[in-house]
């Protein structure tokens, strides 16, 4: 994938995590609307095509979960081969991760679909 590429899919993931923040404005109960599965993927999408690690407990806001919600489901990815951990050296206990090569090339192929109307 090109640079120019790789900055337009991660302005897609981008535009999505900010399409569904404002509609989390409009419908107070995002557990019913959201999807922080994928949206934690979409952070990490853009943070690992910016070349750094996703901080799971600064997604406590902006996924609109617990932390131990958030540190769940990235157990579960990362198990499921689409996250992997970041080492940290100001602190071994916090959580950092970033996509897989495969699932980066996963969530590419979502925006291509979503792109072309599918």
């Amino acid at each position: 994938m090109s640079l120019e590429g790789e900055a337009d899919y991660a302005a897609l993931a981008a535009i999505e995590l900010q399409t569904n923040r404002q509609r989390n404005l409009y419908f107070s109960n995002s557990q019913i609307f959201g999807d922080p599965a994928w949206e934690l993927m979409l952070e990490a999408y853009v943070a690992t095509t910016e070349n750094r690690c996703v901080d799971l407990s600064d997604l406590e806001n902006d996924l609109r979960r617990p932390v131990s919600v958030i540190t769940r489901l990235a157990a579960i990815l990362e198990a499921e081969g689409y996250l992997e951990r970041c080492r940290s050296h100001k602190n071994q206990r916090l959580g950092y991760v970033k996509l897989t090569n495969d699932a980066i090339a996963w969530c590419e192929q979502c925006f291509d679909l979503k792109r072309a109307g599918r």
